[in-house]
């Protein structure tokens, strides 16, 4: 296994078909309004006293009271809601529309994305795919098996952004260990070292994850719960949920340029 990033070897070291049919699709302006009350009786009062409606042009009794769905908070819901586009992968949410984008983002039913770091690699596919993605398009990534193995980065004191990356199969899942490498600003890099589940979210709470450096007398230790490929490894490190040490801490524990990290997987009780 050897690093990735600048000149190196991407992960080395490491549709959408459905339209969005609108179940109460909202008129366009170019569309007549929707009728809502045809010739009300004359003790209806004035539209105008009712929000959201109002008389037609013409005016006068006869004419129908108009509608719409831009103006009545009330109606506007059932109006606009629609069916997103992860619905045909198995999604059953009826969402506001103001809610779609938001919820497709992080929605479990859309397609996986090569879970390797960098953005060479464009694949998409369903979770059952992944692994047979891995293999075949990034054959260099080594896997280990055991629920407690070492993940040797080698050469960390490589320039620029690098990666490295394997995995570890165990209870029946397997996990991708990926150590990441930042220049945050000129002259001070930071590491990043994260677990990945090749699952879901659900999947991912059934497990926990130790990371460990061990050195001269010294011993740095993080633990917390591995995070699905759907959320991926910048999430965890823009929130900060991951172990992160800076070139100095690195130094401490490496030998000559290597750097080991004691990787321990366990189950969490129910």
């Amino acid at each position: 296994m050897g690093p990735t990033g600048g000149n190196y070897t991407t992960c080395t070291t490491v549709g959408e078909s459905q339209s969005e049919d609108a179940i109460h699709p909202c008129p366009t302006p170019e569309q007549s309004m929707v009728l809502m009350v045809k010739n009300p009786p004359a003790n209806a009062g004035d539209a105008g006293s009712i929000p959201g409606l109002g008389r037609s042009p013409e005016g006068g009794h006869g004419n129908p009271l108009q509608y719409s769905c831009l103006e009545n908070p009330m109606d506007r819901g059932a109006w606009r809601a629609t069916v997103h586009k992860y619905a045909t992968t198995g999604c059953s949410l009826t969402l506001h529309h103001t809610e779609k984008p938001e919820h497709e983002d992080i929605c479990e039913y859309r397609p996986y994305s090569c879970p390797c770091p960098g953005a060479s690699c464009k694949w998409q596919g369903s979770l059952e795919a992944v692994m047979s993605h891995l293999m075949h398009a990034h054959k260099s990534i080594t896997t280990l098996q055991g629920e407690d193995i070492v993940f040797l980065a080698t050469d960390i004191n490589l320039p620029g952004a690098v990666d490295w990356v394997m995995m570890q199969s165990c209870f029946g899942h397997h996990f991708m260990l990926v150590l990441e490498k930042q220049e945050k600003y000129e002259g001070h890099q930071q590491f990043f070292a994260i677990v990945l589940l090749i699952g879901t979210r659900k999947q991912a709470e059934n497990f926990a994850y130790r990371l460990e450096l061990n050195g001269n007398r010294r011993r740095l230790t993080w633990e917390a719960t591995p995070r699905s490929i759907h959320d991926g490894v910048s999430a965890a490190i823009m929130n900060s949920d991951c172990l992160v040490f800076d070139t100095a801490i690195a130094h401490l524990f490496a030998d000559n340029g290597n750097l080991g990290i004691n990787v321990t997987i366990s189950t969490c009780c129910p």
